[in-house]
């Protein structure tokens, strides 16, 4: 393990936390949700007459689905995300809680330690606001920030919030998303790497 991956890893307890934002992603981090998407996904293109291999576990997008069927209508393709959307609603029990989970507790109880709790991420708002209701998160949150795929989701929360991003704790399990959070100016000793 070299240097940067043992500051990604290892406890954080800044000294100076009142200022603080603690920022949280929510698939993979807060909440474990590619069996529930993936499901979804199953139901909506089974209405279209398309399989998923049953091997299929990992995480499904409206990317994925538009390779998959390169030959759909941008209307048939939007007829699979509405019924993907509906679907997701059933397959909510296949979720469950992720590791972060026990952080976004403890920021709650210690207000000392952040002046706000944000969600920030990529899944669209019915989807967050479903996914955190189920697990009685919602009301966890100061804000939820639903950047549905619109660019980088660390660039436009500082670039549309008066926040200073070395004044942020970041929770996030993706390496990519990490990158992008140093990038956009969060200290590496501020990110907490979920695996």
């Amino acid at each position: 393990m070299n240097s940067a991956e043992n500051k990604l890893n290892r406890s954080f307890r800044p000294a100076r936390m009142s200022c603080r934002v603690a920022l949280f992603d929510m698939d993979g981090t807060l909440v474990e949700t590619d069996a529930a998407n993936t499901a979804a996904y199953r139901v909506a293109l089974a209405a279209f007459g398309i399989g998923l291999p049953r091997a299929t576990s990992c995480r499904i997008t409206g990317a994925d689905v538009c390779r998959y069927t390169p030959n759909l209508s941008t209307v048939d393709l939007a007829a699979i995300a509405r019924a993907k959307k509906t679907a997701y609603a059933s397959a909510l029990p296949l979720t469950w809680l992720g590791p972060a989970t026990a952080a976004l507790r403890e920021s709650l109880q210690r207000r000392d330690l952040f002046a706000r709790v944000v969600l920030l991420t990529e899944s669209k708002a019915c989807r967050a606001h479903e996914t955190l209701r189920h697990h009685g998160l919602l009301e966890c949150f100061d804000e939820i920030v639903c950047n549905g795929g619109r660019g980088d989701k660390y660039t436009n929360f500082f670039t549309t919030h008066a926040v200073d991003p070395a004044d942020c704790v970041v929770w996030e399990n993706e390496d990519s998303k990490v990158k992008s959070a140093i990038t956009a100016g969060v200290k590496i000793e501020n990110i907490r790497k979920v695996a």
